[in-house]
C-alpha cells in the first residue's frame, strides 16, 4: 500500500552519513526455542528451568525499558520492548510512527508475565511511543475504529525511565485535544539536541506568540494563524526578519513547543532572529484536500496571507529568499509544492517526511482511488520544469519505507524527488534519520533545517 499521510518521507543530502535502512519484523505468537534477544533467551532458559521473573522485573525496573542490546553490527541494534501482564492480559502491541505489516504485537513468554516483542532496529533511532493493552476492537471495524479504540487505552510505559514527550509548553495550548504523553525512545547515537536545555530554561529570552483567524477569499473558509515575533532582546528594532510559514499549527505548537524551539535556535546564534507564522487546517477533511498540491491553497500562502502578514508585520522581509515554508508529511509535499508554484514569494523548502508518494487518484482511502494510478505527480512536475530559484532541505526516516516493496514509500519517493533536483542543479541538503513519522523525531530535523536554511543569515550577524 502506498505510504499515507500518517507515516510520510522527506529527502536529504547524496553524501547521507546515516544508517542502512534496517529490517522489522514482528515476532510470531509463540517464540522459538532460540530468542534473537540474548537476555530474552537466557530469561526463556531460566523459566524452563523452573525459575521465576521476580529478579527480572527487578533488573528492568531499574535499567527501565526498552531493554536494549547489540545488534548484528554498528548499524543497528536489538530493541526489546516489554510488558507486566496480569493472568487477564489478551493482548499487547507498541503504537508508534512505524509501520510493520501485521503491526507491533508483544508475544507472551512462555506461561509467564512477559510480554515481550524484538525488533532489530537502525542505531541512532529517536522515536516517540505508547502501549496499548487489552484494546477492545469492534467487530468489522474499519482502520479509523481499530485507531480509536486503541487510542482509548493507549498509555506511556510504565517500565520507561527516561521523561515523557512532549514536556508542557511554554505558552498557553492551543488544542483542547492535545496529544496524550508518549515514553521516548533514543538509542546510542543519536542525534545530539544542543538547543533543547535552552529552550527550557527561564533564562532563555522569550518571543511572543499571538493568535488570530484570517478568512480566505480563494478557499471560501476560515483558519486560525499564530504569529511568532522574536524577543526583542534578541534583535535589532531596524534588522529586517526572516520568516518561518509552517504548516499543522497546532502539532507544532502543542506537541513540538515550535516557539520554545526559535527561542533556542535564536539566543544560541544557530539561526537570526526569526519570524514565524503557524496555518492550521479548518478540518481534517480539508487537511487532506488542500495540503496535497492544491492551487489554490499555495494561492492562498502566497496572495492573501503573506500581504495580509507585511502589512501587519512591516519588519518581514521582503525578499523570497528569506522565507521558508516548511511542513510534514502533506506539509512537505505542500511546502515543495508552494515553492514550485510561487517561487517568488518562498525561496527555501523545508520538507520532513514529505508525501511525495502522492498522484491525483492513488491515495487509499479515497473515492477515486486506482491503485494503479501513478504517483509522485510533483516529482514529475519539477522535471519537466526550468530549475527555479529555490533552495531545499529535504529529510525522511529509514523507518518510513513501503511494505509492499513497490517503491512507493517516503524513503523512497523523497530519495527520487532528491535526485531529480540534483539533476536539475538545485541547491538541495538531504538527509536521512533513524526513524519514522513521528513529531518527536520531526523537532530535531526542521531545527537542523531551519539552521542549514537561514544559519548563513546567524554567523553574517556576530
Amino acid at each position: 500500500m502506498v505510504a499515507l499521510a500518517t507515516l510520510g518521507p522527506v529527502a536529504a543530502q547524496a553524501q547521507s552519513t546515516a544508517p542502512a535502512p534496517a529490517t522489522v519484523a514482528a515476532p510470531s505468537a509463540t517464540p522459538g526455542p532460540v530468542l534473537e534477544s540474548p537476555r530474552m533467551e537466557r530469561l526463556r532458559a531460566a523459566l524452563a528451568a523452573g525459575g521465576n521473573t521476580e529478579n527480572f522485573w527487578r533488573e528492568v525496573t531499574t535499567s527501565g525499558s526498552p531493554l536494549v542490546e547489540p545488534g548484528a553490527n554498528a548499524q543497528e541494534a536489538l530493541v526489546t520492548f516489554l510488558w507486566r501482564g496480569t493472568p487477564t492480559t489478551r493482548s499487547v502491541k507498541v503504537s508508534w510512527a512505524m509501520r510493520a505489516e501485521n503491526g507491533f504485537v508483544l508475544a507472551r513468554l512462555a506461561h509467564s508475565d512477559v510480554w515481550f516483542l524484538t525488533l532489530r532496529l537502525p542505531a541512532g533511532l529517536r522515536a516517540a511511543y505508547q502501549i496499548v493493552p487489552d484494546a477492545t476492537i469492534p467487530p468489522g471495524a474499519d482502520r479509523m475504529a481499530r485507531a480509536q479504540a486503541e487510542d482509548a487505552v493507549a498509555q506511556p510505559d510504565p517500565l520507561n525511565t527516561t521523561p515523557l514527550w512532549p514536556p508542557p509548553p511554554t505558552h498557553l495550548a492551543v488544542s483542547t485535544d492535545r496529544t496524550a504523553a508518549r515514553s521516548v525512545l533514543r538509542l546510542p547515537g543519536a542525534l545530539q539536541e544542543p538547543w533543547l536545555a535552552a529552550s527550557a530554561s527561564p533564562a532563555t529570552p522569550r518571543g511572543t506568540l499571538e493568535h488570530t483567524r484570517l478568512a480566505s477569499r480563494l478557499l471560501a473558509n476560515e483558519r486560525d494563524i499564530s504569529i511568532y515575533l522574536p524577543s526583542s532582546a534578541n534583535r535589532s528594532s531596524s534588522a529586517a526578519l526572516p520568516l518561518l510559514v509552517l504548516f499543522d499549527r497546532e502539532a507544532y505548537l502543542d506537541r513540538v513547543d515550535m516557539p520554545a524551539l526559535l527561542d533556542a535556535l535564536i539566543a544560541q546564534r544557530r539561526i537570526p532572529p526569526v519570524a514565524a507564522v503557524f496555518v492550521s487546517n479548518p478540518t481534517r477533511a480539508l487537511r487532506a484536500s488542500e495540503l496535497p498540491a492544491n492551487p489554490a491553497f499555495a494561492d492562498f500562502l502566497a496572495l492573501e496571507l503573506m500581504p495580509w502578514l507585511r502589512i501587519r508585520h512591516p519588519q518581514l522581509s521582503p525578499h523570497a529568499r528569506d522565507v521558508v515554508v516548511a511542513g510534514s508529511s502533506y506539509g512537505g509535499l505542500a511546502s515543495a509544492w508552494a515553492g514550485f508554484r510561487h517561487p517568488q514569494t518562498f525561496g527555501n523548502v523545508l520538507a520532513l517526511s514529505g508525501s511525495f508518494w502522492w498522484g491525483p487518484g492513488n491515495v487509499p482511502h479515497q473515492p477515486d482511488f486506482n491503485r494503479f494510478g501513478e504517483g509522485e505527480w510533483l516529482t514529475r512536475e519539477f522535471a519537466k520544469r526550468d530549475r527555479l530559484p529555490l533552495r531545499f532541505f529535504m529529510t525522511a526516516g529509514l523507518m518510513e519505507h513501503a511494505l509492499t516493496g513497490d517503491g512507493g514509500g517516503i524513503l523512497e519517493t523523497s530519495r527520487h524527488l532528491r535526485t531529480v533536483l540534483q539533476a536539475k542543479g538545485y541547491p538541495v541538503h538531504y538527509q536521512e534519520f533513524a526513524g519514522g513519522h513521528d513529531y518527536y523525531a520531526w523537532s530535531g530535523e526542521l531545527a537542523q533545517g531551519l539552521v542549514v536554511l537561514l544559519g548563513e543569515h546567524a554567523e553574517a550577524q556576530k
